[in-house]
């Protein structure tokens, strides 16, 4: 009687201890799955990473390309056609040169910029001063570019905000960068709206549009170097480098800078300096 219920008794402990095994192999291949799963997801950024730098030099030089040509063509008929030409065509040939220089500096400040950052060299120069004046003349300087695509612009500033120390060249990069994605992506008939506000120890400035927006699958890829948004049909691209370069700069000042969706449409930019 006893060795019988001895038996059972590790008949038990048998099926107990084949459970307990069947759990862990289960689970242990549920672990095994999702991290097959996760060294997927990581291959394929990883591979997306690669692609979108791979890109980069051939678009770079695409970019370059198009300015420098523009100056070429305009040099070379002031060169040969000068006594053929009217000063009215003079003055449109000098300032295609101007425009396309300028177009040009900014892209080679930009990627200067971004060296500078990767390698811990970037510098801003902080001023006492009240931002409210920056971005009213930020949204002075691109009113009638917002125009001509009958975009309305306009800037709400909170004058409860204190004056502190920040670099307005710097911050303006960031608005010119904000503010002209802003446009770039809008459509007619939209708005952007500027906004400053007072929070706790710090200011807050908000760009807000009603273009077509970001999807949530794109938004944590923004602030990487070179990439660029799957909307961008029929909208000419860029370096890639301006949201990375705006990220430094309000880093630099000790804030942050984020995008969440502009309800009911659009994206909305929020970076946050302290004034402390």
């Amino acid at each position: 009687m006893n060795q019988i219920y001895l038996l059972n008794i590790l008949v038990i402990l048998e099926s107990i201890v084949l459970l307990v095994i069947s759990i862990l192999l289960f689970s242990k291949t549920k672990n095994l799955t999702k991290l097959k799963q996760y060294e997927e997801e990581f291959i394929k950024s990883q591979a997306k990473k690669q692609a979108t730098q791979d890109d980069f030099l051939p678009m770079l030089v695409h970019e370059l390309r198009s300015p420098l040509s523009v100056i070429q063509g305009a040099a070379d008929l002031l060169i040969k056609s000068t006594d053929d030409l009217s000063s009215e065509q003079i003055h449109t040939l000098l300032n295609q040169i101007k425009t396309s220089s300028s177009t040009l500096l900014g892209m080679v400040g930009s990627i200067l910029d971004v060296s500078k950052m990767e390698s811990g060299r970037f510098e801003i120069n902080k001023t006492f001063s009240d931002i409210n004046p920056v971005l009213r003349d930020e949204c002075s300087y691109f009113d009638s570019l917002a125009k001509i695509k009958e975009i309305a612009l306009d800037c709400q500033t909170d004058e409860h905000l204190p004056s502190f120390n920040f670099d307005p060249e710097r911050i303006k990069q960031v608005l010119n960068n904000l503010i002209s994605n802003a446009i770039k992506f809008n459509t007619s008939g939209g708005s952007i709206s500027i906004i400053s506000k007072k929070v706790d120890g710090a200011c807050r400035v908000e760009i807000c549009d009603t273009g077509v927006g970001i999807s949530d699958k794109e938004k944590p890829f923004l602030f990487q170097k070179f990439f660029q948004a799957s909307n961008q049909d029929g909208v000419q691209k860029g370096t890639g480098l301006g949201l990375v370069i705006s990220k430094g700069i309000v880093e630099a000042h000790g804030g942050k800078i984020w995008v969440e969706d502009n309800k009911p449409k659009g994206t909305k930019f929020i970076f946050v300096i302290p004034t402390k």
